[in-house]
């Protein structure tokens, strides 16, 4: 008997992962952590060139068999491997944008097809992450419900509230280990709103779902610079409509407005800046602030203010990459165009 391989028998899986792939027919069992996936070896030797060269190496001579089929161990953990394996063999499981989904389903594909060069859902799970992180301020926009779309809106189709503040960092971690830099103007934004939550956290990292998730010492000095130029931005920026220039041309009642410009100030002081100060520039004027400044204002000043607010909005928004050491919004672009074209050498 020596040399022979040792069987395992096992009972019917149960549990995360496995009553959903485990094939009788299978010919390949995969173990991920406690969860045992009995699946199809041509299939993911079809779909990915990885699982290809791993499994065209002949086994050790007293390799696993579990119920008489070999046993592959993975290092990936089992919260990314299960949705990873049912985008490969539940065909109706992970759809193409806009097909709703869940942010831990769309950073398991991404990673694990990243890993395993399963192009196709690569780009499928790109599209997905990259709903909840546009690139441009008028989607941004519509993701925060700041204004109504103009049309029907197709981005947030992956629920992402509410979530813990470690998955901001969870983000820009995925981000750069896929190649995905277009996330990152956004994701280091968003996160700059959770410092006060995160702590330390973003120095030491922590578990997310038992996964280390960290910044890097590059980002974590390219999010301080960031941060502290967009706390400045706040005020000095996308607030300054408020009390600069208060001669407007044209005004009907220039006192009135000066008065009612200037008065908003120490409100958003109030509200905002005392506590905490949480440097959210792009939203800390809200549609209900322009209700109450509004009225008083003549329509030369309305149509004036908010213009002038809504333009150092975008630049802001222009500006976020430099502000957080990104290439240029046009780079980010092209990029991520050539990322969703399975024309593109990936």
């Amino acid at each position: 008997m020596g040399g022979a391989r040792e069987r395992t028998e096992v009972a019917a899986p149960s549990g995360q992962g496995m009553q959903e792939l485990w094939f009788d027919d299978g010919n390949i069992v995969l173990r991920a952590g406690s969860s045992l996936y009995r699946v199809y070896r041509g299939t993911l030797t079809s779909r990915s060139s990885v699982f290809q060269a791993m499994l065209s190496l002949a086994p050790p001579p007293n390799s696993e068999l579990v119920e008489g089929c070999p046993l592959v161990e993975l290092t990936d953990p089992e919260v990314e491997v299960t949705p990873f394996l049912r985008a490969i063999f539940e065909p109706e499981f992970f759809l193409p944008s806009p097909a709703p989904t869940d942010l831990d389903t769309v950073l398991g594909c991404l990673r694990l097809a990243h890993k395993y060069k399963v192009d196709y859902l690569r780009r499928r799970a790109l599209v997905h992450f990259s709903s909840g992180y546009p690139t441009t301020l008028s989607e941004f926009d519509q993701i925060a419900r700041y204004q109504p779309p103009d049309g029907p809106s197709v981005l947030e189709k992956w629920t992402w509230r509410p979530l813990s503040p470690i998955t901001c960092v969870r983000a820009i971690q995925v981000a750069r280990e896929v190649d995905a830099p277009w996330i990152l103007p956004r994701a280091f934004y968003t996160l700059s709103l959770n410092l006060n939550r995160l702590g330390m956290t973003i120095f030491t990292g922590d578990l997310y779902k038992g996964m280390d998730t960290r910044l890097s010492v590059q980002d974590q000095t390219s999010f301080l610079k960031g941060y502290n130029l967009q706390c400045q931005s706040t005020v000095v920026d996308v607030l300054a409509f408020l009390s600069r220039p208060l001669d407007i041309q044209g005004c009907k009642h220039p006192w009135l407005c000066s008065r009612a410009r200037l008065t908003a100030i120490p409100h958003i002081s109030d509200r905002d800046l005392a506590c905490g100060f949480l440097p959210n520039p792009l939203y800390i004027w809200q549609c209900a602030d322009w209700d109450k400044l509004l009225s008083p204002l003549c329509p030369v000043c309305k149509t004036v203010l908010k213009e002038t607010h809504q333009n150092a909005r975008q630049a802001l928004w222009n500006r976020l990459p430099e502000i957080y050491d990104v290439a240029a919004w046009d780079v980010l672009e092209q990029l991520k165009a050539a990322a969703f074209n399975p024309s593109t050498p990936g």
